[in-house]
């Protein structure tokens, strides 16, 4: 780790309650809320928002795996084309002290399969939640 403390090739672990899905190469994590507009008449031209609240919280982790043939890899897939949710850890590891994690409902979509001629294979899916995502902040 660098001294002003930036993560650099940070391992990401996905699990659930079968294990760690095998396989996975780089991860990105989008999370969806929106600002509740409360904007009215008596604040005149300003927008105003409710502040501490959002609606459509979504946390979306989207990453590329390296095709495979274990069991927790062919089962996600097989939830991608099922569409069925289930509980996921997602892990950021950078070291023992700063790692941070997100629990909850996650439903594997957005399956997009790579085949390039003399490489590896690749598989790409996106985990979106379902409901509350608890977070644990890095410590």
């Amino acid at each position: 780790m660098a001294s002003s403390g930036e993560v650099n090739g940070t391992a990401v672990i996905i699990s659930n309650a079968t294990g760690e899905i095998v396989g996975q190469g780089s991860m990105t994590h989008t999370f969806n809320g929106a600002l509740i507009d409360t904007s009215n008449k008596s604040n005149g031209d300003v927008v105003t928002y409710m502040s501490g609240e959002l609606s459509g919280k979504q946390h979306v982790f989207s990453g590329e795996f390296t095709y495979n043939d274990d069991a927790q890899f062919r089962a996600v897939r097989a939830a991608v084309f099922a569409g069925t949710s289930a509980a996921y850890t997602v892990t950021i590891v950078s070291d023992a002290t700063t790692d941070e994690s997100f629990t909850g409902n996650f439903i594997p979509t957005g399956l997009s399969d790579t085949f390039n001629q003399g490489e590896k294979v690749t598989c790409s899916i996106s985990f979106n939640s379902d409901g509350v995502v608890t977070v644990t902040p890095a410590s």
